[in-house]
């Protein structure tokens, strides 16, 4: 199915970013691509797919066979019928308005008849619980939501292969189990699947083998039986994430005083041509004494909550308070920097460098950073040329040297290996200490029980649930 010898790839400004790669991968199996990010693992399944050379320029070495093709193809087309891919944003897959034409569009593009495409489209919505939302604008979905249409529609061609970038960065832990189902049911039917993740608790009994990447070359290729044989401290070394699913735990207060008091007071907010509301809190108050967690499935109103904390968006009704004083939306603005679930929506200027430096209020603090990030060799590349883990550190690096006094963060280690998930929990840590109030919307648990004092778990927008460490 899938045949490397020697493969590399050299980007058009002279960047090695693969190296020698040699495996084969036999036709059902399910693989694991992980380590570090910028380790290569999005550049491998962007040759695997054909968009290198196909699209972007970029020398491909090496001897690569794919479906029984010779790299690079000569017919690009009938080529990728047989690929599902799901990229690592999943923005990047739509070409219409709503749900239902999204998953229809690869058919149509395709000239297969309607009525096979409908019944498709119904076979796929059923699959992955798209009922609710085919009728719905891909612009309003969460970014779980978008990521779960880009699986389905990835997979309406019952393709021979299928590349997931980073599949679980943006779902809830209901989602994610609904994937794991799905995945099983695509090699039960002899898919062949290659999986580019840093959350491995959930392919554990999934995948046959699991090959990590370390700057462009394979470390080392392990067998199902030979991950779950590792010790932590041999995992922690190549990497990798916790191998099982962490149970929720908080950390203890962090004993400063309080400096920074929000408080919400009937609050609600409804979405234009919507007739549910889309968040409702009666009462809230938020300091930075904790670092707060905001937990919830995919829809649940998180990041409606962090738009309408941050300013960028104004409640129908209610006020917000800081210090007492009513905080209109120009004040927040002005006290909070939000990292989206997609930063690539943040990223505005043709250097890492300069990403960094425009704004930031503590440029003595630059240095510091950018070792404590990893950002130093990547200072002066174009921030769209990074992998997607390298952009999140981008965003976040940015938001510590602005200087703002509340920092939110949506799906903020989306995309990260173990070292730099532990980096971003470790900093933020140390912001609180400094006075900072930090709030964090995520579905990664690991993160979450090295991180938060405080979780707010949202149901329907709507605080269902408010933990502590007891």
């Amino acid at each position: 199915m899938i045949t490397l010898e020697n493969a590399s790839f050299i980007t058009k400004d002279h960047i090695q970013i693969l190296d020698r790669l040699t495996f084969s991968i036999p036709k059902g199996e399910c693989v694991v691509i992980c380590g570090p990010s910028g380790s290569g693992k999005s550049t491998l399944f962007n040759v695997l797919n054909g968009l290198y050379p196909e699209l972007y320029e970029g020398e491909v070495l090496g001897t690569w066979s794919v479906l029984d093709q010779v790299l690079p193809v000569t017919d690009f087309a009938a080529y990728i019928e047989r690929f599902g891919v799901v990229f690592q944003n999943p923005k990047t897959h739509f070409f219409t308005t709503d749900v239902i034409s999204e998953l229809a569009f690869i058919m149509e593009n395709f000239g297969y008849p309607s009525v096979e495409i409908n019944m498709r489209v119904q076979q796929q919505a059923a699959e992955f619980f798209l009922d609710p939302i085919l009728e719905a604008s891909v612009f309003a979905l969460s970014g779980g939501q978008k990521q779960q249409v880009s699986i389905a529609a990835a997979t309406m061609l019952a393709p021979d292969l299928l590349l997931l970038d980073e599949p679980s960065s943006n779902l809830d832990f209901a989602a994610i189990a609904r994937l794991k189902q799905a995945l099983c049911q695509l090699k039960a039917r002899g898919v062949t699947i290659l999986i580019a993740e840093h959350r491995l608790a959930y392919l554990l009994d999934i995948a046959d083998h699991f090959f990590v990447l370390e700057n462009g070359h394979l470390k080392v290729a392990l067998t199902r039986a030979q991950i779950v044989q590792l010790t932590d401290a041999q995992r922690i070394e190549l990497g990798l994430r916790e191998l099982q699913a962490s149970k929720q735990s908080l950390v203890h207060k962090l004993g400063i005083p309080s400096s920074i008091t929000i408080t919400l007071d009937r609050i609600s907010y409804r979405y234009r041509k919507q007739t549910q509301v889309a968040l409702s809190i009666p009462k809230l108050t938020l300091t930075n004494q904790e670092i707060i967690g905001i937990t919830g499935d995919n829809g649940a109103g998180k990041s409606t909550f962090f738009q309408v904390l941050s300013g960028l968006m104004r409640p129908k009704k209610g006020k917000i308070f800081m210090n007492d004083q009513v905080a209109k939306e120009k004040m927040r603005i002005d006290a909070c920097f939000f990292v989206m679930q997609d930063v690539n929506l943040q990223l505005f200027f043709e250097t890492v460098r300069k990403e960094l430096l425009e704004k930031a209020k503590l440029p003595e603090r630059f240095d510091e950073i950018c070792t404590r990030f990893n950002l130093t060799a990547l200072l002066d590349r174009h921030p769209h040329t990074l992998s997607g883990g390298e952009k999140q550190r981008v965003v976040i690096a940015s938001a510590i040297l602005s200087g703002k006094t509340i920092l939110l963060f949506d799906e903020p280690t989306s995309g990260l290996d173990y070292a730099n998930m532990m980096q971003v929990s470790t900093l933020l840590r140390e912001l609180a200490l400094e006075g900072v109030m930090v709030l964090v919307i995520s579905h990664d648990q690991e993160f979450i029980n090295q991180t938060c004092h405080r979780l707010l778990h949202f149901e329907q927008g709507q605080i269902a649930a408010d933990r502590r460490m007891e």
